[in-house]
Parts: C-alpha cells; sequence; structure tokens
C-alpha cells in the first residue's frame, strides 16, 4: 500500500465521499476512485457500501482505517522529525478568527523576535473543527475553547477568558441572541446562558463573524453572551454595554490542544508559553 493511496482512502472517509476527497486532495474525481478501485483490489475486499446516496465504511474498511490512521501518524511525525532537525520548521497552527485577531499578534511577533527556527502557519476554524483537525494531522496544533477530553490530546491552558452578556448602549434591544456557527465554544456557552436564564423564547440569530454579531448588536438588534477580549478594543466598543453574565459558568477556559507524541512538541509548548496569561 502506498501513502498517496492511503491518504486518498482517509481523505474520502473524513470529507464523506469521493467530491470531498477530490477537492481536499486537489484532484479530479476519477483519481480518487481509481486509487480506491486499486486499493480494493490490492486487498481483496470492499472498502466503501453506498447506502442511500452516502458511502459508508464495510468492516474491512473501518478496520483498514484504524491502521491508516496509525500508519499516516509515524508519516507524519517522521517527516515533521526531520524538518525539525534540520534546524528550522513550519508550526501548523489552528484557532478560532477571534482567538487569532485578540491574542495571537503579539505572541507570534515575540516567536518571530526570539525564535525564528519556527515558522507559523495559522489555520482559523470553530474550536469543535479544530480538534477534528489537531487529530488528524491537520495541523500541528490549536487554540480552542472548552477542550475536550482525548485519549490522544494534550491539553495546556492559556487564557481564562471572562463571558460577558452584550447589548447596546444608547437604545432597546430585541429579544434576539446573536451568536456564531456550529463549533463555536462560546456560542454553546450563549445558549447555556439563555436556558439558564429563562429566555428560550427568544430568537437565535447566527452571524458568521464576532465582528458581524458585535455590529447587529451595536444597531439594537438583538444581544450575545461571548468572551470580553473580544469586545474590548473592537471598534464597536463604545456602542456596547457589556455585563458580567449572571447565570451559568462565568468564564471560558481557552487552550493550546495537541496530540501526543508530536514531534513538534517543544516549539508547541514554546509558544503556549507566549499566550500563558
Amino acid at each position: 500500500m502506498e501513502i498517496l493511496t492511503l491518504k486518498t482512502f482517509k481523505a474520502v472517509v473524513d470529507e464523506e465521499g469521493i467530491k470531498g476527497a477530490a477537492d481536499k486532495l486537489h484532484t479530479v474525481q476519477s483519481n480518487i476512485t481509481n486509487r480506491i478501485k486499486k486499493l480494493e483490489k490490492e486487498l481483496d475486499t470492499k472498502l466503501f457500501t453506498i447506502i442511500g446516496r452516502k458511502l459508508q465504511l464495510t468492516p474491512s474498511g473501518q478496520q483498514l482505517c484504524e491502521y491508516a490512521d496509525q500508519i499516516l501518524q509515524l508519516e507524519y511525525q517522521a517527516s515533521s522529525a526531520i524538518l525539525r532537525n534540520k534546524g528550522t520548521y513550519e508550526l501548523r497552527v489552528g484557532m478560532p478568527e477571534t482567538f487569532a485577531a485578540v491574542h495571537m499578534p503579539l505572541a507570534l511577533k515575540q516567536l518571530k523576535l526570539n525564535h525564528a527556527e519556527i515558522r507559523t502557519k495559522i489555520h482559523t476554524d470553530t474550536s469543535e473543527r479544530l480538534v477534528f483537525s489537531v487529530l488528524n494531522n491537520k495541523v500541528d496544533c490549536a487554540a480552542i475553547g472548552n477542550a475536550p477530553k482525548h485519549e490522544n490530546l494534550i491539553v495546556i491552558p492559556i487564557v481564562k477568558e471572562e463571558l460577558i452578556m452584550v447589548t447596546p448602549r444608547d437604545s432597546e434591544h430585541d429579544p434576539v441572541l446573536f451568536v456564531r456557527d456550529e463549533g463555536c465554544g462560546y456560542r454553546k456557552h450563549a445558549i447555556l446562558w439563555q436556558q439558564k436564564a429563562g429566555r428560550g423564547n427568544d430568537e437565535l440569530m447566527v452571524m458568521s463573524s464576532a465582528d458581524g454579531v458585535l455590529g447587529c448588536i451595536a444597531a439594537g438588534l438583538g444581544y450575545t453572551i461571548i468572551g470580553k477580549n473580544m469586545v474590548a478594543g473592537s471598534r464597536y466598543e463604545k456602542s456596547l454595554v457589556m455585563t458580567p453574565v449572571s447565570h451559568g459558568p462565568k468564564h471560558v477556559q481557552l487552550s493550546i490542544v495537541y496530540r501526543k507524541g508530536s514531534p513538534l512538541e517543544s516549539g508547541i509548548l514554546t509558544l503556549a508559553k507566549l499566550l500563558t496569561k
């Protein structure tokens, strides 16, 4: 079995289909199909079955998926270790957009000045999807809120952020709770607050960015529950009122997470130290 074939197989599993795998690997769908057929012929077994319109793993496919994870993890560790030993290496860091804007710039500046051997590459996504990215070697580490417990993850707390209720300063606001997309750590806290505060009947409005959320609130369209650092220093700060939350958790813990056994652990720990407050 070739590494490229296993990466193709895993891409089909992770992206839930041929099209998604082709997009991820920057190739045409026919190449993906041919690689999977070649792998099935080599192993003399079917790896996928079609149920409805979706591909699902057969028992043999599930078994191969477990081994593919281990093989690709070893391949990643080997290439990362060799690059690190050459004296300079790339550290792929995942984080939500809000974290990138508020917490990361100063740390990146210090990293560039004092650790020139580490070249950072930033990838933004929701906290939930970033956990998947770390476990599947799409990024080397990630800064997320509410880090889950997982046998393959190491979690380093870095920032304990105060949660606040945000409302418009100069106008009444509609009973609308503004939140980010699914997978956002602040969204989970906002919905929990809504339930604890007995405001389950308030409308839920989803925005794609924190800036969009704050802009709508400044216009009097609703309110949100979010981290204090997301508002302080923003262009809407003077138009908003920040109030400590009165229900549910008062803080959200932000952490750096990475896979156990990462060959880039020293660089990850260096970044985590710069971010710790």
